[in-house]
């Protein structure tokens, strides 16, 4: 018998991929959807957006894309506007965007114009509604190769922006193709489950704003809702900056806010030119930055938490340049006198006492490396901020586990790509430590073949053991760590992928994971290019692929 070779390919991955969390593939086993899934909702035209769309299209779904800004790309849509760096937190709830409803007596669709209106004000509404990268000017993608078919060099963030929106062409929902497909400008601002007549869930109503810019001086605002049977989060993990609590430091930035910033506010680096800068936090952000601003500005102090050495920060830690001091923890920000006894000289007569008891004085400006927190403001109801991170809700309450707490993480999902409560509500790139466009591609993949049909979800009691399993691995406590995956973990992550999708579609049908993609398995390097999509008419699709080391 001749056996096709993507047949025989899928065997061998099958063998290949872990198994452990796939022996469950029984019929009679799987999870079983409450109503059927037509129509998908995405909300974000990232580069996990754009993929899962893609998918989705392909696979037969009516698909709806939901995007806040007037471009595709998330956060490879660079500009030079930023936001005000919330010192201290917002609530979770609205750490990336306060959602603005009509009045319950207010009847959808509903339309709203103001005219003569300041245009700062304007302009600053419309950030707002946007939201604002929290990529700067000069940032390349990290890695040890980008293949030259592509790129002859680390591509800059515009060659990745330009190369987002070529793959948003390719599927015909850039922003000038008008396709209904996609509505730009249009924030979510409320997702809500449906239910029908006898009480039963039936999907999700959507409620939607669009900000329209009229003239530098007016503007619209226009509200509606749709029905949605499925609904795909894919709305990034940057939006919400992460600040510290530490004594004074609010003080320091309410009289200041333009010298304290977080590091999504930082675009160039003559923006501190002969400043003496006070950094805190010692990770990817933080380190780049000082390498950065090092050139330019005269001193740069480095605040980090943990001194321990692991092999990231051995790197990170290795670009560091001389005229940069690490100094530890910062223990207070002593308070500022007023404004009228600082002669306008800002922050500089400031002091900083570190946890040694060392004041640092002198310093001109601050910048927040502290990185981002979970926001989800168009799903209050799955926010629960009074569990603490060992805590969950009780088993038997009739109350649903949250997805988000304090933002430190999410939970509640099956392979961080299915809320298990509800599996018709998925999610994409959320994770930390991983290779977006690499893990955008599988991740679309499974979520898609689960909604078709192709591929099955365990029971709802299996995964949620899974889930409990994997917290008790974890240590018994959500953490910042507890959505990190890294090389090792991503790897093995999308070798369970693989497996599991390989395998459903050989009973279930629908297409396989192809060779491209299981070059994935052992490859090295970084690799963006064209990928040819193995389905039954062998068709081509532009694909947004990395590969990394297996």
């Amino acid at each position: 018998m001749y056996l096709q070779p993507v047949f025989l390919l899928s065997l061998l991955v099958v063998t290949y991929a872990f198994q452990q969390p796939f022996h469950y593939n029984e019929h009679s086993s799987s999870y079983q959807f409450q109503w059927p899934i037509r129509k998908v909702g995405i909300i974000g035209a990232g580069p996990g957006g754009l993929v899962a769309y893609r998918e989705l299209a392909q696979l037969g779904f009516e698909v709806r894309v939901l995007e806040r800004n007037s471009v595709p790309g998330g956060n490879w849509h660079y500009t030079n506007e930023t936001l005000p760096s919330p010192v201290p937190n917002l609530d979770v709830s609205e750490a990336d965007f306060r959602p603005d409803i009509p009045p319950d007596n207010i009847q959808l669709p509903y339309e709203k114009t103001w005219n003569r209106v300041e245009p700062q004000t304007v302009a600053k509404l419309r950030q707002d509604h946007q939201g604002v990268s929290p990529i700067w000017e000069s940032l390349t993608a990290i890695g040890p190769k980008i293949h030259p078919m592509i790129f002859s060099s680390a591509p800059t963030n515009k060659d990745l922006q330009r190369y987002v929106r070529s793959f948003a062409s390719f599927q015909g929902i850039n922003s000038n193709d008008g396709n209904p497909d996609i509505s730009y400008n249009t924030r979510v601002e409320r997702v809500e489950k449906r239910y029908n007549v006898n009480g039963e869930g039936a999907g999700w109503t959507v409620t939607l704003r669009e900000f329209i810019q009229t003239d530098a001086d007016s503007y619209s605002i226009r509200w509606w809702t749709e029905d949605l049977d499925a609904i795909l989060v894919a709305s990034g993990r940057y939006n919400a900056p992460s600040v510290p609590n530490i004594p004074g430091l609010a003080q320091w930035a309410k009289l200041y806010p333009k010298q304290v910033i977080h590091s999504r506010a930082y675009r160039h680096a003559d923006e501190f030119v002969n400043q003496t800068v006070l950094i805190i936090g010692g990770s990817v952000s933080g380190t780049e930055i000082a390498e950065l601003i090092s050139g330019a500005s005269n001193k740069i102090f480095l605040s980090i938490r943990d001194s321990t050495m692991n092999d990231l920060k051995k790197i990170l830690f290795s670009r560091v340049p001389k005229n940069v001091s690490i100094v530890p923890e910062i223990k207070l920000f002593h308070q500022l006198p007023q404004l009228a006894e600082l002669n306008d000289s800002g922050i500089h007569r400031g002091a900083v006492e570190l946890l040694n008891g060392t004041l640092l004085e002198g310093i001109d400006k601050i910048v927040l490396a502290t990185g981002f927190r979970f926001s989800l403001p168009f799903l209050p109801q799955y926010q629960n901020s009074s569990l603490r991170p060992n805590e969950t809700v009780p088993i038997g309450s009739g109350r649903p586990q949250p997805l988000i707490t304090d933002g430190s993480h999410l939970r509640s999902l099956h392979m961080d790509l299915f809320y298990i409560e509800e599996p018709t509500l998925g999610f994409i790139n959320f994770n930390e430590g991983i290779e977006t466009f690499t893990l955008s591609e599988f991740s679309a993949a499974a979520i898609g073949k689960v909604w078709a049909g192709e591929a099955k979800l365990p029971p709802k009691q299996r995964m949620w053991d899974m889930h409990w399993q994997r917290l008790r691995d974890a240590g018994g406590s959500y953490t910042r760590k507890f959505m990190l995956l890294g090389n090792e973990k991503q790897t093995e992550l999308i070798r369970n992928i693989i497996g599991w999708i390989n395998r459903d579609a050989c009973e279930y049908g629908g297409r396989q994971v192809c060779l491209y993609f299981t070059r994935y398995i052992g490859a090295e390097g970084i690799y963006a290019g064209f990928h040819r999509s193995m389905d039954q008419k062998g068709s081509y699709s532009l694909s947004l692929f990395h590969t990394v080391a297996g």
